[in-house]
């Protein structure tokens, strides 16, 4: 056993932390699912590729982002030298889509056809989406990572042959089934290989608390989610390779997977919706929302990217539209006209920021960023206040388990450390 499969086993016991197998895997590993078919990893953060061996050539399940994506291909051209015959986005995520034009340039060096891409229907909006924001992603993207300059990729490549509900393939004498379903994105897909029982779960599977709430992205779908965990449920897998983190190997760690990452995300939905039908408004709906904690003890669904009160917004957004029950936030006045009006009251900004300050010593994170908030609207250009701003933002940083919201709090940290730096009244 590789150090990389030692470390997956340690980490479904829970004894070791993420970080060491994305440092055991660094720069392309390779796990073996069973006989002409790996699996090939660079890190946690970005997708995990499959590449399947046939007599017409590869297929591979996804392709690697811009990033690592050649690192990828030198560890599948190290276990395989045929031609890219076929390649399946799961879904149209740049970590799973982007490393395709290196097996097209390869394709065009040897003078043969490129790779036949299939995927859903939604991966072409997607990709005239994002032709469409380009800009809005690489402001969201930069911030969430934190890369200044961060440029967003173009040039996608768009699938050459797209389906809606399920595809059955066959492929130089290997047979895949596509099954779409909603998840973290619209256009996601789940490939069955049933003659070996493994299922390739795209971002259905992330080893971590599902993917279903994220602020800065376009609405996901923890209910169809949920749904296509069920569906694959059924399948009864012997080995499921996720679109993140190790492969796991067996028939009942594979059903306790699918059927503990559907659960998480059924008690989180039924409890919104029982909550939604009594007329609650979000902010009730989230005070009263109860998150299972044994399941997110378990080592694949602890909330380390997402959060589950994100999740729970997304939920209300996806069946109740963005008003949240609040009439002051159906048309509310402008944040800074707000702010000035509640700094008269209470005797001005400083008092504001003074108080912030306060609560953020008694760990009162939430309270503070609140009033820091309405400190800075009114006084923007004072260095002091956006002294307090900072250690306010960085405490909720702390304080934040999910990379996501850690990222977020971290990008109005540095906001302030800038505002304090620029020429002010609190000079």
């Amino acid at each position: 056993m590789n150090n990389a499969m030692t470390i997956s086993e340690q980490l479904w016991q829970g004894a070791v932390p993420m970080e060491d197998w994305t440092a055991a895997v660094a720069g392309g590993s390779i796990t073996p699912v069973g006989e002409d078919v790996v699996v090939v990893h660079t890190s946690y953060v970005f997708g995990n590729v499959t590449a399947i061996r046939t007599a017409d050539g590869l297929v591979l399940i996804d392709t690697g982002s811009r990033e690592i994506g050649d690192q990828i291909f030198a560890a599948i051209r190290k276990w395989d030298g045929r031609p890219v015959h076929t390649v399946i986005y799961t879904h149209g995520h740049i970590d799973h889509t982007f490393g395709v034009h290196l097996y097209d340039a390869e394709a065009d060096e040897r003078g043969v056809a490129r790779p036949r891409i299939i995927a859903h229907r939604g991966v072409l909006e997607r990709f005239s989406r994002y032709d469409a924001t380009h800009g809005l992603n690489s402001v969201v993207m930069g911030r969430q990572f934190n890369i200044p300059g961060y440029a967003f990729p173009d040039r996608h490549r768009r699938p050459d042959q797209i389906y809606d509900d399920v595809l059955s393939l066959e492929v130089g004498g290997v047979h895949l089934e596509l099954t779409h379903g909603r998840g973290e994105t619209d256009d996601a897909t789940f490939v069955w290989m049933p003659q070996k029982r493994v299922l390739i779960s795209g971002d259905f599977i992330i080893w971590a608390f599902p993917n279903a709430g994220n602020p800065r992205k376009v609405q996901r779908y923890a209910p169809d989610w949920a749904h296509a965990l069920r569906r694959m449920e059924a399948l009864e897998p012997e080995t499921v390779v996720p679109g993140h983190g190790p492969v796991v190997f067996g028939a009942a760690r594979a059903k306790a997977l699918l059927d503990d990452t559907a659960s998480v995300l059924e008690s989180l939905i039924h409890q919104s919706l029982d909550l939604m039908n009594q007329g609650k408004s979000l902010e009730e709906v989230l005070a009263g929302v109860v998150p299972p904690a044994e399941l997110l003890a378990r080592p694949y669904l602890k909330p380390k990217y997402d959060d589950p009160e994100f999740v729970i917004r997304g939920i209300y957004h996806l069946y109740a539209g963005w008003f949240d029950g609040n009439p002051a936030h159906l048309k509310p006045a402008p944040a800074a006209e707000l702010a000035r009006e509640l700094a008269a009251l209470c005797g001005g900004a400083t008092v504001l920021a003074d108080r912030a300050a306060t609560l953020l010593k008694d760990g009162k994170t939430r309270l503070a960023a609140h009033l820091v908030e309405l400190a800075s609207a009114t006084a923007p250009d004072d260095a002091a206040i956006q002294r307090v701003r900072a250690d306010v933002y960085a405490g909720c940083a702390a304080a934040e388990t999910s990379l996501i919201g850690k990222a977020i709090f971290s990008v109005y940290r540095r906001d302030a450390e800038g505002l304090m730096r620029s020429p002010g009244p609190g000079r």
